[in-house]
């Protein structure tokens, strides 16, 4: 009977492959991977020959439905890898596990190293609950509302992001929710792992101060502080600095404006807008 079996790879650290991962390499009769060539130096390390194809975000849906008919013509078995890491989380994958079971295909879990559950452990936070959110959205409006959003449903965030772009990031999560406390971590299991701990500023003062800080793969677990006390405080603030403007003289529209072009969040002020508007409705 065919078998997929999703294989978890080292994050950097060969050290952390589990014998179980290489005698599943061994002994399946094909290997998906998400980059031919960096499966390939893995392979080599455990002296491992089983034949190779890729599967990666740009083929995955025609490589899927490839890969699960020959399992099921041919009846073989297929271990699925990225290039680090557990495969399905921000990575590819999943499309070819959810066709796998489709067809009643068994998929088997191979675990292995995973830089979400190293970034917690190492983090000193309490996290018996967090939410992981991969990669945030890149354009600053998008990223900003997105990290409003996620201090309101989640009490820790767990994320990734490229070294050229988490200095921005924390800048953002800075501007947005500056009492954030921070674990960032860079390099998990590899020679030079580094992690700093502190509050957003703080962090943002040694990663500027760090050359190598654009070398490396950034896990970064963020702690929020009470943020709907902190918001209903803003708010309340912002509905009397709404209600002078409209004492003098202004529309309740360019008091908006007003504040906004002043740096208070957008969300914050159409919020407090929401109730001043109601109180100005006449009785």
């Amino acid at each position: 009977m065919p078998v997929l079996y999703v294989v978890a790879t080292p994050i950097g650290n060969l050290g952390d492959m589990t014998p179980r991962a290489i005698e599943t390499l061994k002994r399946v009769d094909l290997i998906a991977a998400e980059d031919t060539r960096v499966t390939r130096k893995l392979l080599s390390a455990f002296d491992i020959h089983t034949p190779i194809t890729s599967c990666h975000e740009h083929n995955e849906t025609e490589k899927a439905q490839a890969i699960v008919a020959r399992m099921l013509a041919e009846g073989i078995s297929v271990a699925l890898t990225t290039d680090a890491g557990t495969p399905c989380i921000s990575d590819p994958g999943s499309i070819l596990v959810d066709l796998a079971i489709q067809n009643n295909i068994e998929v088997i879990a191979v675990p292995g190293a995973n830089a979400i559950a190293a970034a917690l452990s190492v983090s000193g936070f309490a996290p018996d609950e967090f939410t992981f959110y991969g990669f945030l959205p890149r354009q600053k409006n998008a990223l900003q509302n997105k990290l409003s959003d996620m201090a309101k449903q989640s009490k820790i965030a767990v994320l990734y992001e490229s070294p050229h772009r988490v200095i921005a990031l924390l800048e953002n999560v800075e501007a947005v929710l500056p009492n954030t406390v921070c674990s960032v971590s860079c390099d998990l299991s590899k020679k030079f792992e580094l992690t700093l701990r502190g509050d957003v500023s703080e962090i943002l003062t040694k990663l500027k101060a760090n050359p190598k800080t654009d070398k490396g793969e950034y896990c970064l677990v963020l702690k929020w502080q009470d943020v709907s006390q902190e918001e209903a405080k803003e708010e309340a603030s912002l509905e009397a600095m709404l209600f002078d403007c409209v004492l003098q003289g202004l529309s309740l529209r360019d008091g908006m404006e007003k504040l906004i072009g002043q740096g208070y969040r957008k969300n914050a002020v159409y919020a407090a807008s929401l109730r001043v508007k109601e109180l100005l409705k006449p009785l």
